[in-house]
């Protein structure tokens, strides 16, 4: 479509919130417990922003209380009754005044508030944005360093026992590489990281504890993890240890990655000043969205410290969001990026292009996904969650 006025003063018009749970292929546990939480699947969060010129973008904020303080109630009640009012009428261009008038709607506490839901309205921006100017996400930001991703299996049991089996299990979909969830017992997060490493000893494996350990545990078993060849060792303590992080990444001779930690480019800045880690895994939802996840991604980039990507267990629309954040910075290793692992059904009209453990970019505007309303309200009318 050919159109005659200058994409940059389209405007917001409306903003819609889709809150519903979909079916994941058995359980995902993390140092804290089930991601299903009581609901029954996986809680998700979407979000459709309209133009005034009835251009359509999408976003996601799928939360889980498993691994932060925001729950489906508090994305849905944000978005509608805070965020989605007040930003009416604002330029679909202007990402960072986006963020400056959600980050005023919403205060911050010891960093970006309710990041889950912001991230949803910045992500549906830049869809709009990329459809109105006829480019993919990545190149909004000038950026296009590869074309496709590569994908990580997430190795998630509690016992040596059950590893082989989930080794077994990624290695029949294509996947090479393992990412592995720790926190479940010293003893037995190190034999279960001695087990993948030894079922697939060419993958890039990368262990996450979710902030599960003290001090003194997480020095124990990054130690021993390094010795059976760990290549990244993320979250092994609460988000607010900043000491204990420093004294970790002295002392380790394994990368010690940031993740639940930064949920802005801030923390990201005053850790690296502290020498208190070796890289990030880059989250867009963890940090508001993609205008904030690229400028953490250009920190990281440009002190020279690995560069991860992770996510969220997200559908379709979160997953090319951080496929093009990936793809764009060119990120070597293997993206934990679980959604296609563990969600039983998706809400895309055509799924992402995945062949084994790779990821091709899609091919088109914005996200380059269509995504399925009918679809998604359906599951909307099925899930019948209260609230407002």
């Amino acid at each position: 479509m050919v159109r005659t006025e200058e994409p940059g003063v389209d405007k917001i018009a409306a903003l819609e919130v889709f809150p519903f749970i979909l079916p994941m292929r058995g359980d995902f546990r993390i140092a804290r417990g089930s991601v299903l939480a009581g609901h029954g699947g996986r809680t998700v969060v979407l979000v459709k922003v309209t133009t005034e010129r009835g251009l359509v973008g999408w976003g996601e904020g799928s939360p889980s209380v498993r691994w932060s303080y925001e729950t489906i109630d508090s994305v849905v009640s944000v978005l509608r009754h805070y965020i989605g009012p007040s930003i009416t009428g604002h330029p679909i261009s202007d990402f960072d005044g986006l963020h400056r008038k959600m980050n005023t709607v919403v205060a911050p506490a010891f960093s970006v508030g309710q990041p889950i839901a912001k991230a949803a309205v910045d992500m549906a921006l830049h869809d709009v944005l990329g459809q109105a100017l006829g480019i993919p996400v990545n190149e909004l930001w000038g950026y296009r360093r590869s074309g496709y991703i590569t994908l990580s299996w997430t190795v998630a049991v509690h016992h040596p026992a059950e590893a082989g089996q989930a080794v077994a299990a990624g290695k029949e979909r294509g996947y090479r590489h393992f990412n592995v969830k720790l926190g479940h017992g010293l003893a037995g997060d190190v034999e279960i990281c001695q087990v993948v490493r030894r079922l697939a000893p060419d993958s890039f494996l990368w262990g996450d504890a979710n902030g599960a350990y003290t001090g003194h545990e997480a020095l124990k078993v990054g130690l021993s993890l390094a010795e059976i060849g760990l290549d990244a060792y993320e979250q092994p303590v609460a988000a607010n240890r900043l000491t204990t992080w420093m004294k970790l990444a002295e002392q380790l001779p394994v990368p010690v990655i940031v993740d639940e930690t930064v949920c802005s480019p801030v923390e990201l800045t005053e850790l690296i000043r502290l020498n208190a880690i070796d890289g990030l895994a880059a989250k867009v939802t963890r940090t508001g969205g993609l205008f904030p996840a690229r400028l953490c991604a250009e920190i990281v980039d440009a002190a020279g410290l690995m560069l991860l990507c992770s996510g969220l267990t997200e559908t379709g629309v979160g997953l090319a969001a951080s496929a093009h954040l990936a793809a764009a910075f060119g990120i070597k290793y293997p993206c934990a990026l679980n959604g296609p692992q563990y969600l039983a059904d998706d809400i895309l009209a055509v799924p992402l292009p995945i062949d084994g453990d790779i990821l091709t970019l899609p091919k088109g505007a914005g996200l380059g996904v269509e995504v399925d309303e009918e679809k998604v309200r359906h599951y909307v009318d099925k899930s019948a969650l209260p609230m407002g």
